[in-house]
């Protein structure tokens, strides 16, 4: 598959084990140089402190619950994201970000970086 330019280093929050194995190995065919993955809000937040990724894919809902606060975060920082999820979200912060529909096709989610990082 095509590589998506300046794609760099990708955060991925995502709660499911296998999910998470398989966005990091699409984003990696995809042309990622590094991918971060995390399961709790509270790790990603404090990450986020001291790193500030290209992109991130982020699942709503982690085991510590709605991730809202880091995709406040992601935003303020002017770092792209797309949500991830196959559930409807009714939070705004949400709606500032790309969608993608669980599960997902390598080349939809393609299309979703390179309209992020345009």
């Amino acid at each position: 598959m095509e590589k998506v330019a300046n794609i760099g280093h990708v955060l991925v929050l995502e709660d499911e084990p296998f999910i998470s194995l398989d966005m990091e190995e699409m984003l990696r065919e995809l042309g990622a140089t590094d991918v971060t993955v995390f399961d709790m809000r509270l790790d990603a937040l404090a990450w986020l402190a001291t790193n500030r990724p290209d992109v991130a894919i982020v699942d709503p809902r982690l085991n510590d619950g709605l991730c809202t606060d880091v995709v406040e975060a992601l935003a303020a920082a002017s770092v792209p994201f797309a949500v991830y999820s196959g559930a409807d979200v009714d939070e705004d912060v949400f709606f500032k970000g790309g969608w993608l529909t669980k599960p997902t096709m390598p080349e939809t989610l393609k299309e979703t970086l390179q309209d992020l990082l345009a």
